[in-house]
């Protein structure tokens, strides 16, 4: 294995002849998507198999995908293909985030209004598509980090908060304590805290992100438990 000295944020590798870019950074995407997959597939099983489940596993669906083309494209190749190649990558990301925005509006059919719940609904398919609009026509990718954080700490986290305070449900800490840790990802990757070049702020992030997915898996089934009783 050749180390290559780049101005990445991590030194490129060769292996056989293939130059990898940020193999580290490369690896704890492909981490994250493993974590999504395995989410995607453990919940298949989930009964009752509601509107909330189908879209939480939409969620993990297209979050796995989208950091598998963050990896590859964003960092292992990104020597090699061209910028708009990230773009599906992004796009899929911004669908998986209203996904789960979408299953907390589902999941909380039973506590909210009906006009309430089409509040919610227009703010969510409205902001995605308003955003969308400006991801197209910029390219610009902190529009992605905005609408994840309008469609979890502004949808997600206020219904969540709201349910475990209406009926105390359990499912709703788990998914807490996943855009807890979401937020954590944030904060490192913003303060570009590393432990050195080869477990950089990205890597951390990554990381609180698998642990992200895992709670946010463990609040869906906690949820379905409950709506088996």
């Amino acid at each position: 294995m050749e180390v290559i000295p780049t101005g990445n944020f991590q030194p490129d590798v060769s292996l056989y002849g293939l130059r990898i870019g940020e193999p580290v950074i490369t690896l704890t995407a492909i981490l994250i998507c493993l974590v999504c997959g395995y989410c995607w597939w453990r919940l298949r099983t989930v009964q009752p198999a509601s509107d909330a489940l189908k879209l939480t596993r939409l969620f993990f669906l297209f979050m796995g995908i989208s950091t598998l083309i963050g990896g590859l494209v964003g960092h292992a190749f990104l020597y090699l293909l061209p910028f708009e190649f990230k773009i599906p990558g992004w796009l899929l990301g911004m669908v998986a985030a209203s996904a789960l925005a979408q299953a907390s509006i589902a999941r909380s059919s039973d506590i909210l209004s009906r006009n309430a719940r089409r509040v919610f609904t227009i703010l969510n398919v409205g902001g995605f598509g308003v955003l969308l609009l400006f991801l197209i026509s910029t390219l610009w990718f902190p529009i992605v980090e905005i609408h994840s954080a309008f469609s979890l700490l502004l949808i997600v986290t206020t219904l969540e908060v709201y349910r475990l305070r209406k009926v105390n449900d359990p499912g709703s800490r788990y998914i807490l304590g996943g855009i807890l840790l979401a937020v954590a990802a944030v904060a490192v990757h913003a303060l570009k805290w590393s432990l050195g070049q080869w477990f950089t702020f990205f890597d951390i992030g990554h990381v609180f992100l698998c642990g992200t997915m895992w709670m946010i898996m463990r609040g869906a089934e906690t949820a379905a438990q409950i709506e088996r009783v």
